[in-house]
């Protein structure tokens, strides 16, 4: 039901204001897909694209994939998205946007979900805050805080920073509990093509650190090459 509910609302969109409308879409290539410091590969390379959707009225929309291993028969992520985008001042902007992750071919349960986040922007600052209500559909919640900067230090290169922090019930219950994770590295581009390396680590318990196979989550560098069209 959720889905659905983001689908007809990305219809209404496209179907009310798709003469100002502007599309891109994104291929990535990574050698991990790390979701807040666990991978979701068992820590194999990721192909990964995405289809974006957005007006001159704020509103956005979008789909995410990704290859997944979870040891079991999922294999695919994909990711529903539709939002807002709008500003207080000239410096000083937001966003609004409602996720639903969905694992097709996932035959041991159903555990997609949805997750709603809010964002702000400030200069070189982002500050983010997710919040799920039902995580993989276990009835408890889990939340999502996020500090973010990036700085142009050439006409090619930025250096981004990354603090995170995964807590509530779910976290406590069912997985590895709370913890925060963290990255430091550069980006940039190249003749169209967009570059980033960057170090990962975090403050997750020994007792609970995988450092090989699947859901590992020790410190390691995450390099991915993206073009967008």
């Amino acid at each position: 039901m959720k889905r659905l509910l983001i689908s007809a609302a990305v219809a209404t969109v496209i179907s009310s204001q798709v003469y100002a409308a502007d599309v891109s879409g994104t291929v990535t290539f990574a050698n991990d897909y790390r979701y807040r410091g666990k991978s979701q590969t068992a820590g194999d390379t990721a192909l990964q694209g995405s289809l974006d959707l957005s007006l001159e009225n704020g509103i956005f929309a979008g789909i995410w994939g990704s290859n997944v291993d979870f040891g079991d028969d999922a294999n695919l992520e994909i990711d529903w998205y539709v939002g807002y985008a709008g500003s207080f001042t000239e410096e000083l902007s937001y966003d609004a946007t409602l996720y639903y992750y969905q694992y097709p071919g996932y035959q041991a349960d159903d555990i997609d979900y949805a997750e709603v986040a809010f964002g702000l922007y400030y200069g070189d600052f982002s500050l983010a805050y997710q919040y799920a209500d039902d995580v993989i559909q276990l009835s408890e919640e889990g939340h999502y805080l996020s500090l973010n900067y990036s700085k142009a230090i050439t006409e090619q290169i930025n250096i981004d920073i990354h603090a995170g922090r995964s807590f509530g019930d779910y976290w406590k219950q069912f997985d590895i509990g709370e913890y925060s994770d963290f990255s430091v590295g550069i980006s940039g581009s190249v003749a169209g093509v967009d570059l980033s390396a960057a170090y990962l680590f975090n403050d997750i318990d020994s007792a609970t650190k995988v450092d090989s196979g699947l859901f590992r989550n020790d410190n390691t560098v995450l390099l991915t090459v993206s073009r967008t069209f």
